[in-house]
C-alpha cells in the first residue's frame, strides 16, 4: 500500500472528525438530540427515522449516518497502516488509537441518548472529540514525514510557551462545556437536565480563561518572531491570532445577545478550528525527518536514495 494513499486517508479523517463536531453541535442546537429516542435503533425495531419524529428525527438520523461514514474511514486507517510498504510502528499505534477512541465515542454517544442528554455525557462526548483530533492531527503529521525522532527547533522557552498555550486552550474548551451544560440549549425540544450552576459565574470563568489564552497568543506571536522560530511557526501563530480574536468576539457577542443558536454554532466551529490550529503551533516547535521519496520502491543499484520535500503541516 502506498504511503500517499495513507496520507490521503489521514487528511480525510481530519476533515471528517472536525465536521462531525460541528454537525453534532447542530443536532443539539436544533433540539434534535433525542430526535431518535433510542440507541442504536432510531425508535422501536427501526434503524431509520420515522415520520412522527419529524425534522428532529431526520437531523439526528443524518448525524448517525455521518458517524457511520467516519467509522468506516477510521477502520480503514489501521488496516492500511498494517499494509504499508514500509510499516511504521508509530503510524500503526496512532491509527489503532484513533479507532479505539472512535469506538469509545460511539459508546458515549449511545449513553448520552440513553441517559436523556445528561450534560456531563454531552461534555464528555465533545471533549473526546477533541482528543481524537489530537490523535489524527499527530497521525497526519507523522504520515507526511519520515521515520525517526523529531528534532526540537528554536529556543526552549518557545517550546514551553507552546505547551502552556495548548494546555490553556484545552482548559478553555473544558470550561466551555460547563457553560454549555449550564446554558439554555439542552439538545432537546423539552427541558433536559442541566448542571444547575449560575450561568453568569461559569460564563465569567470561561471568559477569564479565554482572556488568558488571548494574552498567551499575543506572547506567542511576538516570541516566534524574536526567538529563531521556523517560518511554519510564524504562519501558524498568525492564523491562531486571527481565530482566537474572532472566537473571543463571537463569544462575547453571543453572551450579550441572549445566546442565539446561529452564533453558538459558529462558536462551536470556531472552538474546533482554534484547537486544531493550537495543535499546529505546538507541533511546529519540532522538526521531523523529511519523507523518503524512494520509500518502499525497488532499490536501483548504484543510485543513492533521494530525500523528498519537507512534510506539509496540518492547518
Amino acid at each position: 500500500m502506498s504511503p500517499t494513499v495513507f496520507r490521503r486517508l489521514t487528511r480525510i479523517s481530519v476533515a471528517l472528525l472536525a465536521l462531525i463536531v460541528v454537525t453534532g453541535g447542530a443536532v443539539r442546537l436544533t433540539g434534535s438530540g433525542l430526535g431518535c429516542p433510542t440507541w442504536p435503533t432510531c425508535g422501536d425495531n427501526s434503524f431509520v427515522t420515522r415520520p412522527e419524529y419529524s425534522a428532529h428525527g431526520w437531523i439526528e438520523f443524518g448525524n448517525r449516518l455521518l458517524t457511520v461514514a467516519v467509522g468506516l474511514v477510521m477502520l480503514l486507517l489501521p488496516l492500511v497502516s498494517l499494509r504499508l510498504r514500509d510499516r511504521r510502528r508509530d503510524l500503526v499505534m496512532l491509527s489503532f488509537g484513533l479507532w479505539l477512541g472512535f469506538l469509545g465515542q460511539v459508546l458515549l454517544g449511545g449513553l448520552t441518548v440513553l441517559f436523556k442528554l445528561h450534560p456531563a455525557l454531552v461534555a464528555g462526548h465533545f471533549l473526546l472529540s477533541m482528543l481524537l483530533l489530537v490523535d489524527v492531527i499527530v497521525l497526519d503529521r507523522r504520515a507526511g514525514s519520515g521515520p525517526g525522532p523529531a528534532r526540537p527547533v528554536g529556543r526552549p522557552e518557545l517550546r514551553w510557551l507552546a505547551r502552556v498555550l495548548t494546555l490553556v486552550a484545552g482548559a478553555v474548551l473544558l470550561l466551555g462545556t460547563v457553560v454549555t451544560g449550564t446554558g439554555p440549549h439542552s439538545g432537546d425540544s423539552a427541558q433536559a437536565r442541566r448542571f444547575g450552576l449560575d450561568i453568569t459565574n461559569v460564563a465569567q470563568l470561561h471568559a477569564d480563561a479565554a482572556m488568558v489564552l488571548v494574552g498567551l497568543m499575543i506572547a506567542m506571536v511576538l516570541a516566534v518572531r524574536l526567538g529563531e522560530a521556523r517560518a511554519e511557526a510564524v504562519r501558524a501563530t498568525t492564523v491562531l491570532a486571527a481565530v482566537v480574536l474572532a472566537q473571543a468576539g463571537i463569544g462575547f457577542t453571543q453572551y450579550f445577545t441572549g445566546v442565539p443558536v446561529g452564533l453558538v454554532e459558529l462558536h462551536i466551529a470556531g472552538a474546533t478550528a482554534l484547537w486544531m490550529i493550537t495543535l499546529w503551533v505546538w507541533l511546529a516547535m519540532v522538526e521531523r525527518p523529511a519523507p523518503d521519496a524512494t520509500a518502499g520502491a525497488p532499490a536501483t543499484v548504484g543510485a543513492p536514495a533521494e530525500r523528498g520535500p519537507d512534510a506539509v503541516p496540518v492547518g
